[in-house]
């Protein structure tokens, strides 16, 4: 005995349904009938493949050619049975469209994390004075930095044709080399007892429109695995120069996003590669490490505490930054002392309120990337940085330092 299912075979069909159905084959076959096998096969439950159904369409269309009328059916003979029911099929194949993307995503999600598993922990020698990560601290340098938009390759000129940017994974990585000479400078001149680093999205470049793909320097998934084992090996060169513990928190951006074909922005925004990216961070560094990885995902927004003052991370696309302050502050009833933001590729300081004890700042910080040619096409963007910001405890910002990365 069959299955209980929603599909039927074709002998099932009433006799207006296999009329319909007949002239979709007919208007398929005559190059006229927009939806493809596949879709005609899912819009009447069939129990059959595309291909049997095709193979069909061939008779009906042999019978059309020799004379045989197959005339569309009269809307007022339309089964009201089955309106009501294919609504129900409607219904049913978008909720199983979307258990199959979900499914499909937490299943390479799953075996990415198992294959970053057998990945060797990265060890980093360390003095025995150095501060527990775990006990808190009293002062603490925050570097906000993002965009880093990795795998693309452009150029930007300017008015003259003088280049004004030029960007691929090696200019990345020479960038990095040199926001980490001005980390451990600025250490080594502070002498903070914590480094928190705090990305705000857009690790990766993306899928989000036909042109990114031609500029591209590897595909998606390869440009994932590059850019965290280049992170990986960042944050232990880092770690052993300033041999002081060191939190990375990250959200993701709107350019990590996937977007299978035919999907609309932020429709799956859990297919996003920058989540594999904090994945395989996590699982290159072991607890007893100085690098402490906060989160093993990317998610889209994250609240830190840094010396008893509240951080607040998100990407910032898509949304007005100074009223999502105030309404964040409405909304969780709690102080927010800093927004911490990107999207734009620029540096931008900016009060949005104030709590009892502080102000409450919007900081969006600039890119690794510098200026991209849409962000010149719409008008904002800047040079490629970061910003540091030491905080200390009962005082908040005790200092800024713009950081410019040449």
């Amino acid at each position: 005995m069959r299955k209980e299912t929603l599909s039927r075979y074709i002998e099932e069909l009433d006799q207006s349904e296999k009329q319909a159905l007949v002239q979709e084959m007919l208007d398929k076959k005559n190059g006229i009938g927009d939806k493809d096998w596949t879709e005609i096969v899912e819009d009447y439950d069939l129990e059959c493949s595309s291909d049997t159904l095709r193979k069909a369409g061939v008779g009906v269309k042999l019978a059309s050619d020799a004379g045989m009328v197959f005339s569309k059916v009269a809307q007022d003979n339309v089964d009201r049975n089955f309106v009501e029911r294919q609504k129900l099929y409607d219904i049913q194949r978008g909720i199983k469209k979307d258990m199959r993307e979900f499914s499909r995503t937490e299943l390479i999600c799953e075996s990415i994390r198992e294959a970053i598993k057998t990945l060797p922990k990265i060890w980093i020698p360390k003095k025995s004075n150095a501060i527990p990560k775990d006990k808190g601290s009293k002062n603490e340098l925050v570097v906000g930095m993002g965009d880093f938009h990795y795998g693309a390759e452009f150029q930007v000129l300017g008015l003259y044709g003088e280049v004004i940017n030029q960007y691929d994974s090696y200019v990345f990585e020479k960038r990095m080399a040199m926001l980490m000479n001005y980390i451990i400078q600025i250490v080594e001149k502070e002498k903070p007892e914590q480094v928190t680093l705090m990305i705000v999205g857009d690790m990766l470049d993306g899928m989000l429109r036909p042109s990114q793909l031609q500029r591209l320097e590897y595909g998606v998934v390869e440009s994932a695995m590059r850019l965290a084992e280049t992170l990986a090996q960042w944050l232990a060169d880092l770690a052993e120069n300033i041999q002081i513990p060191i939190r990375v928190c990250a959200v993701r951006g709107n350019h990590g996003e996937i977007r299978p074909l035919g999907t609309k922005a932020g429709q799956f925004p859990e297919e996003n590669m920058e989540r594999i990216v904090m994945h395989y961070l996590r699982a290159r560094f072991d607890l007893e490490s100085l690098i402490w990885i906060v989160e093993n995902d990317a998610p889209m927004t994250m609240m830190v505490d840094v010396c008893g003052y509240q951080f607040m991370l998100t990407h910032g696309q898509g949304v007005n930054i100074e009223s999502m302050a105030q309404d964040s502050v409405n909304l969780y009833n709690k102080p927010i002392d800093v927004f911490m933001v990107g999207h734009l590729h620029k540096c931008q300081t900016f009060q949005s309120g104030i709590m009892p004890n502080s102000n409450v700042y919007v900081e969006r910080v600039p890119s690794i990337c510098g200026v991209d040619p849409y962000a010149q096409s719409k008008g904002y963007g800047g040079v490629a940085g970061a910003t540091a910001i030491l905080m200390e405890e009962g005082y908040g910002r005790r200092c800024v330092y713009p950081i410019v990365l040449k």
